[in-house]
């Protein structure tokens, strides 16, 4: 009878190859701009969190800057908080509950707390970042560095 018991409910069991994928993934865009942080002590992965009140974003860049868009539908500009430490852009909000006398049948609506965090690239300003709210619409512009550092060169070797 034993046997015919549910296995244990986790994570990795919804993921193929047991969460290889997304690790392999993870590795592959941290190298990136813009790059999201991986879990960090929540034990979820990033595929899973996507169920959850995590808001859209769009990362465009041009000469002189990179500008950040975040969808936050339904959310006051008083509800969202920007804080860039250590080169690392967060993005943290929450969505609170509309509480009416009437009876709701059926919801499809989210509501709760959400964070979204982004390593800025190397030639970000974080002390020039701005910010804007309208329409549901979070845009930062990220300033780029006049001075950009070297993208890299290639070094000749020379015999001894």
């Amino acid at each position: 009878m034993a046997e015919h018991l549910p296995k244990p409910f986790t994570s990795s069991s919804l993921m193929p190859f047991g969460g290889e994928m997304e690790q392999f993934f993870n590795r592959m865009m941290r190298g990136w701009p813009f790059g999201w942080l991986e879990a960090m002590g929540s034990g979820q992965s990033p595929a899973l969190r996507a169920f959850e009140s995590t808001p859209k974003v769009e990362v465009k860049e041009n000469d002189n800057a990179y500008t950040l868009c975040v969808e936050l539908p339904g959310l006051d500009q008083n509800d969202v908080k920007v804080h860039v430490d250590d080169e690392v852009l967060t993005i943290s909000g929450e969505k609170k509950v509309e509480r009416t006398d009437e009876k709701t049948h059926y919801s499809e609506r989210s509501y709760g707390s959400f964070t979204r965090s982004f390593h800025l690239p190397s030639d970000a300003e974080a002390d020039r970042i701005s910010a804007r709210y309208g329409k549901g619409i979070l845009t930062l512009e990220i300033p780029k560095a006049a001075n950009r550092k070297s993208a890299g060169k290639e070094i000749e070797i020379k015999p001894s």
